[in-house]
């Protein structure tokens, strides 16, 4: 007797024991893996709320701080910005540094002293203040590692900042800071000065931090520091810099940030591959991002 052949009913019943459907979902675990942590963390409402708005004022931007803390790439990429939306008419560039001077190697027009002896170097600041206010021409410095020079200028003179305010003068601090607590050195030298500008910035290079760590983690030490948090309760604005992972390709190159993303070449050499391109691309996104609070204290 031949057997009824199952309805089509009885077959999806049968086959659907038998469906991936029906597994039960397997937890995932990617705390492990790279991007699971933020590689930036999230910028607090509160930065962009506490800066004070300086658009279309003369200004002094200082980029203070040891060596090997990232004052240079971000003078470098800041100036790039102000050359490309007015092409630098209203900007000089200067560097104060005795030994590494390497903003003029991208700007050759950077201003510098021709001496090293201190009270010179003092004197050529000096000097340059006042062409600043005079001409109401805006400025960028570059501060060597660990240059005293404004700490000089300002103890000779504990009403500069005063001073050049009543010029019509922003003067604009940023310091920029690795995970060293040692980087906090000049912050507090300077604030012993009474040297504080209302547009302070206190920059967490996370390019200096360990890879791989949550930046947060390796910045505790510096950030719970009495000094850190004084100036922070004063008015200044915590700024964490993004990593540039394709940084050494493009300090090899001598190229600026922009060109280096079009994968332009040097005079020798070839320009960067596809992947570092990008690497580029988006970490000029993210400083963007990242400084916004304070987009009106650049130059």
């Amino acid at each position: 007797m031949a057997k009824t052949p199952p309805t089509d009913d009885a077959n999806e019943r049968v086959i659907s024991l038998f469906r991936d459907a029906n597994l039960p979902e397997v937890p995932l675990d990617v705390s492990h893996m790279p991007g699971a942590k933020p590689a930036t963390p999230a910028r607090s409402d509160d930065a962009a709320a506490g800066a004070i708005d300086l658009t279309g004022k003369t200004k002094v931007v200082m980029a203070i701080g040891l060596g090997a803390t990232g004052k240079t790439t971000l003078l470098r990429w800041a100036c790039e910005r102000a050359l490309e939306r007015d092409e630098g008419d209203h900007l000089a560039l200067a560097t104060v540094d005795p030994v590494n001077r390497e903003l003029a190697y991208y700007f050759p027009n950077t201003l510098s002293p021709k001496t090293q002896d201190p009270a010179e170097v003092t004197a050529w600041l000096e000097r340059m203040l006042t062409w600043t206010m005079h001409q109401q021409r805006s400025l960028a410095v570059d501060f060597g590692g660990g240059d005293t020079t404004l700490g000089r200028l300002a103890a000779e003179v504990p009403d500069l900042q005063q001073m050049m305010e009543e010029a019509g003068v922003e003067p604009v601090a940023v310091y920029l800071l690795t995970p060293r607590s040692s980087d906090l050195t000049l912050l507090a030298a300077m604030e012993q000065t009474n040297f504080r500008p209302k547009a302070t910035a206190l920059v967490l290079n996370i390019g200096r931090s360990e890879s791989g760590k949550d930046p947060r983690d390796d910045f505790a030490q510096v950030r719970r520091h009495s000094t850190y948090k004084a100036v922070l309760a004063r008015g200044a604005v915590e700024i964490w810099m993004p990593r540039l992972y394709a940084a050494k390709a493009v300090d090899d190159r001598r190229i600026g940030f922009r060109p280096a993303m079009n994968g332009e070449a040097p005079e020798q050499g070839y320009g960067l591959g596809p992947f570092d391109r990008s690497r580029v691309r988006h970490w000029l996104a993210a400083m963007e991002d990242a400084f916004a609070p304070i987009a009106s204290w650049l130059p």
